[in-house]
């Protein structure tokens, strides 16, 4: 899998265009061979049609006639909490290889997930998917669901280069997700969380309900930076050392 993520980047173009056609086929079934069901939340809601009689709550509303019109009945059931998501992948300088691959199963699995309403977001939400160097690049805007293997393409097809501004990554993430009809708006980031230019990316957290990390190839200093972030942004923080790890990594920060 590393060399196949490295000839993506290969001089030779038609060498490349090959290998990246192969990469996109690969990680995209390696994404959805390795999803699963996750549970998401899920919260007690008031409601007047299906559910189990709130008796105080109709006895607040009884008019005091008998029978109780239709309307005067409050019943409470169990409704899902839908998210909003964001994506971020680190493409700078650090990341080649085996870490290419690995972002790449990880956008195919939440893509697939999240149209199938895997982990709380809701059936047919699609999340963003930005990656970001000394820039950012929207692959995917929230809400606008694009063929996840093409998107795994454009993704593969990325060259990694230049300086990591999380800052930057992570202002986009609360713009993408601003408009989202949730109150719980999660972004989960993929870097060794080591910046390079953008200043501190603690302040650009706000608008952001929580930040999870998966960290790829974590050294010991990329491992206690991606969990200082995850703490500051409310979430958790996740080594993935082999593709293997991509899928349960995902279950455990967004279940």
């Amino acid at each position: 899998m590393t060399l196949l993520a490295d000839l993506t980047r290969a001089t030779d173009r038609q060498l490349r265009a090959a290998a990246q056609r192969l990469a996109a086929r690969v990680f995209f079934r390696l994404g959805a061979a390795g999803r699963k069901p996750a549970r998401g939340t899920r919260r007690l809601g008031a409601d007047r049609a299906e559910g189990d009689l709130d008796l105080e709550r109709t006895l607040d509303r009884w008019s005091g006639f008998w029978p109780p019109d239709s309307n005067d009945l409050v019943t409470r059931s169990w409704l899902a909490q839908r998210r909003a998501l964001c994506l971020l992948i680190d493409r700078s300088g650090s990341m080649s290889g085996l870490a290419v691959a690995i972002a790449a199963v990880e956008a195919a699995s939440v893509v697939l997930a999240a149209s199938e309403g895997g982990w709380g977001g809701g059936r047919g939400l699609t999340p963003a998917i930005v990656a970001f160097s000394g820039d950012v690049t929207v692959l995917q805007a929230h809400g606008a669901r694009r063929d996840p293997a093409e998107l795994v393409g454009d993704l593969v097809a990325l060259r990694g280069h230049g300086m990591t501004d999380l800052a930057a990554a992570l202002r986009t993430a609360v713009a993408q997700l601003a408009g989202a009809a949730t109150e719980e708006r999660v972004a989960v980031l993929l870097s060794d969380c080591l910046p390079t230019t953008g200043g501190d990316p603690a302040p650009a957290l706000a608008g952001i309900t929580r930040l999870h990390v998966l960290c790829p190839l974590p050294t010991l200093e990329a491992e206690q930076a991606a969990a200082a972030l995850a703490r500051r942004g409310g979430g958790l923080s996740q080594p993935v050392r082999r593709l293997a790890d991509v899928t349960p990594a995902l279950t455990r920060v967004l279940s």
